[in-house]
């Protein structure tokens, strides 16, 4: 224990819990057992020692399990089956360890194969989801991913190709809870945009990462910014719905920053100048603030 604790830098309550987990690693040698697992993880998935640890914290059965028989195949597996690069293996283990710990034939493979056939993925998109949402290949298709896809699909009255392309681009909708979550954000965002259902739809379409968005302390905040700049609700309604990007964008370091700029620059506050308020990069916002300043310096 005093052997595990020093080696990967544990606190007592970690190490206590660890030990209550798998209570099995009492018998084991650190040099003949212990020693070789955790040098065997360091070095194949190129980790460093706060890696290593948060893997272990995350994963301790790993301890108790065969490297050979277990831990090898199932790297050896998701590195194949998702065309992964070391970094892009070591990101998955890193964010999903407890994935060391479901079968291949029992667990893995069919998930895999049954997101790849809901979904219309091959198998690079396959890996792309599974890269930027790593976390499920710890969730239950029964429980909770084919669950949340048909209420996503009847909900915005989606065909299969608009529900894949939703979790392409926001693959962490399968981590939000629909009733405290998901159906809350759909209902304020029809409610507050006046929004028919398949006006819903197209929006939430367009950027799915709005049903990750909080809010009270993003969309409203973003929404009465608008409405404020533009000094009428009902344009700043169409504004957003016409550009639901926009609410993507950062108040503190984009919004209200570059508002000032153009009313200190003299520039009409219009959805057009609010457009490129949000959308622009800085070096065209730039641009663009200069060549609007010089023009209306010519009317004078």
């Amino acid at each position: 224990v005093n052997w595990l604790k020093r080696r990967l830098h544990l606190k007592r309550n970690e190490i206590n819990k660890m030990i209550q987990s798998q209570p099995g690693i009492l018998g084991q040698r650190s040099d003949v057992a212990l020693t070789p697992k955790l040098d065997y993880l360091k070095t194949r998935l190129v980790l460093d020692e706060k890696s290593l640890r948060k893997i272990i914290l995350g994963a301790p059965f790993i301890l108790g399990s065969s490297t050979q028989e277990s831990v090898v195949p199932k790297l050896d597996y998701l590195q194949k089956k998702l065309l992964l690069d070391e970094a892009s293996l070591r990101k998955i283990i890193l964010v999903a360890p407890n994935t060391l710990g479901f079968s291949i034939e029992g667990s893995i493979e069919p998930k895999l194969d049954w997101l790849q056939d809901r979904l219309l993925l091959d198998e690079e998109k396959l890996a792309k989801v599974i890269m930027r949402f790593p976390t499920i290949l710890q969730y239950s298709i029964d429980d909770n991913i084919k669950p949340k896809l048909d209420w996503l699909e009847q909900r915005l009255d989606l065909d299969d190709m608009a529900v894949s392309k939703i979790v392409r681009q926001f693959p962490t909708i399968l981590g939000l809870s629909i009733p405290n979550k998901l159906e809350p954000t759909l209902a304020w965002l029809q409610q507050r945009l006046s929004l028919t259902d398949r006006e819903l739809s197209n929006l939430m379409q367009k950027i799915p990462a709005l049903f990750g968005y909080s809010v009270d302390t993003n969309i409203e905040p973003t929404l009465n910014f608008f409405i404020e700049a533009l000094g009428d609700e009902d344009r700043a309604l169409a504004l957003l719905v016409r550009s639901p990007d926009l609410f993507s964008k950062s108040l503190e370091k984009r919004l209200k920053p570059r508002l000032e700029e153009a009313k200190n620059a003299g520039l009409v506050i219009d959805a057009a100048c609010l457009k490129r308020i949000g959308k622009y990069a800085e070096k065209k916002w730039l641009t663009s603030l200069h060549y609007q300043t010089r023009q209306l310096a010519r009317q004078y």
